[in-house]
């Protein structure tokens, strides 16, 4: 009877074991990092991503390395992106360089990032280039911009989110993605960027997607459903790779 009992006592331990080990190794189904700047954190970014995913049922997980008008180069010689590449096993490394430098120093540019794609290659996660958009004055810029971050990811074959032309699509609708400033991204341009990041990762369609970021069961930014609705449907008529 001992022994009967001391079975049943190890057969519920062992499955008690088996749930908790279980729920320590099932981690993030996808794991990202982003590193850039105030495009970046702007509208909080990685949390928006966050939210569209979790939406869709997938388990995600990320962390930030961004810094106000950090460079590529900048974020190389501090050295904080590189200990957070070589900290934790990721599945997506984001990169995003400073707004202006894949024209002003395009060599700088793709300097900087074979660099940190060679220290991402060593963790076998997948460089993902965010392409940026060009001011609100300098929109003959974009196709400069575009073709700078197409020619570093066709490099090293790394994925590019093609936010800056999915910008100009939004634009020609004359839908508002500009901050006050002009550069910065406003609610909408992040949620847009924020959509095209989700297709890249996912290969999933932006449309159905939730409208709003929440915090501790409070909305922390919300578009209108059919602004957002718009831009669904604009970040699918993008081809993402």
């Amino acid at each position: 009877m001992k022994n009967i009992r001391f079975l049943l006592l190890f057969s519920v331990l062992l499955l008690v074991w088996q749930e908790s080990s279980y729920a320590q190794t099932k981690t993030d189904s996808v794991r990202v990092l982003f590193i850039g700047n105030s495009y970046t954190y702007g509208n909080d970014l990685p949390e928006l991503v966050a939210q569209l995913m979790v939406a869709k049922g997938i388990r995600f997980g990320y962390e930030s390395v961004t810094a106000g008008g950090a460079t590529l180069q900048k974020q190389w010689e501090e050295g904080k992106a590189v200990a957070a590449i070589r900290r934790k096993s990721w599945d997506f490394i984001i990169l995003q360089e400073q707004s202006t430098r894949p024209i002003s120093n395009r060599d700088a540019f793709f300097q900087y990032a074979r660099l940190l794609d060679t220290e991402i290659r060593k963790t076998n996660a997948k460089t993902l280039f965010y392409a940026t958009w060009a001011a609100k004055k300098s929109s003959d810029e974009q196709p400069k911009l575009t073709e700078a971050y197409q020619m570093i990811g066709k490099e090293l074959g790394g994925l590019v989110a093609p936010v800056g032309e999915v910008w100009k699509l939004a634009l020609s609708d004359s839908l508002s993605l500009h901050s006050t400033d002009g550069r910065h991204p406003n609610m909408a341009g992040s949620y847009l960027a924020g959509c095209i990041l989700y297709r890249v990762i996912t290969k999933d369609k932006a449309v159905g997607l939730p409208t709003q970021i929440v915090r501790n069961g409070n909305s922390a930014g919300a578009l209108p459903k059919t602004l957002a609705d718009s831009l669904q449907k604009i970040a699918d008529k993008t081809p993402v790779n």
